[in-house]
Protein backbone atom coordinates (compact mmCIF):
# COMPACT_ATOMS: atom_id res chain seq x y z
CA UNK A 1 0.00 0.00 0.00
CA UNK A 2 1.38 3.69 -0.71
CA UNK A 3 1.16 4.70 2.79
CA UNK A 4 3.68 8.03 1.92
CA UNK A 5 1.73 9.03 -1.56
CA UNK A 6 -1.83 8.44 0.24
CA UNK A 7 -0.32 10.47 3.34
CA UNK A 8 1.03 13.15 0.94
CA UNK A 9 -2.21 13.74 -0.43
CA UNK A 10 -3.60 14.00 2.96
CA UNK A 11 -1.48 16.37 4.11
CA UNK A 12 -2.16 18.43 1.27
CA UNK A 13 -5.70 18.42 1.24
CA UNK A 14 -5.75 19.20 5.21
CA UNK A 15 -3.01 22.25 4.57
CA UNK A 16 -5.63 23.73 2.18
CA UNK A 17 -7.92 23.18 4.60
CA UNK A 18 -6.62 24.94 7.18
CA UNK A 19 -5.79 27.59 4.66
CA UNK A 20 -9.23 28.39 3.76
CA UNK A 21 -10.54 28.13 8.09
CA UNK A 22 -7.64 31.01 8.39
CA UNK A 23 -8.58 33.06 5.68
CA UNK A 24 -11.96 32.92 6.09
CA UNK A 25 -12.18 32.70 10.01
CA UNK A 26 -10.19 36.52 10.02
CA UNK A 27 -7.18 34.79 11.05
CA UNK A 28 -4.87 36.99 8.70
CA UNK A 29 -6.03 40.07 9.88
CA UNK A 30 -3.18 42.85 11.05
CA UNK A 31 -1.12 41.76 13.88
CA UNK A 32 -2.49 37.79 13.75
CA UNK A 33 -1.04 35.20 10.89
CA UNK A 34 0.93 37.02 8.53
CA UNK A 35 -0.49 36.51 4.85
CA UNK A 36 2.66 34.98 3.70
CA UNK A 37 2.79 32.43 5.89
CA UNK A 38 -1.05 31.59 4.77
CA UNK A 39 -0.22 31.44 0.94
CA UNK A 40 3.30 29.54 1.49
CA UNK A 41 0.97 27.17 3.58
CA UNK A 42 -1.71 26.95 0.54
CA UNK A 43 1.21 26.36 -1.58
CA UNK A 44 2.83 23.74 0.51
CA UNK A 45 -0.58 21.74 0.56
CA UNK A 46 -0.70 22.23 -3.46
CA UNK A 47 3.12 21.08 -3.78
CA UNK A 48 2.21 18.24 -1.67
CA UNK A 49 -1.25 17.02 -3.02
CA UNK A 50 0.09 17.27 -6.69
CA UNK A 51 3.04 14.78 -5.55
CA UNK A 52 1.22 12.40 -3.61
CA UNK A 53 -0.87 11.97 -7.06
CA UNK A 54 1.82 11.54 -9.03
CA UNK A 55 3.34 8.95 -6.50
CA UNK A 56 -0.62 7.34 -7.18
CA UNK A 57 -0.31 7.30 -10.57
CA UNK A 58 0.29 3.97 -12.51
CA UNK A 59 3.62 3.81 -14.18
CA UNK A 60 4.90 1.30 -16.89
CA UNK A 61 1.67 0.90 -18.58
CA UNK A 62 0.76 2.29 -21.60
CA UNK A 63 -2.82 2.41 -22.89
CA UNK A 64 -3.43 0.91 -26.38
CA UNK A 65 -5.89 3.73 -28.29
CA UNK A 66 -7.91 1.67 -30.44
Amino acid sequence: MPRIALSLVVLGLLSILFTLVLVMGDATLPGRIPPLAAALLAGLGGVSLVAGLWLLEPKGRKLSVQ
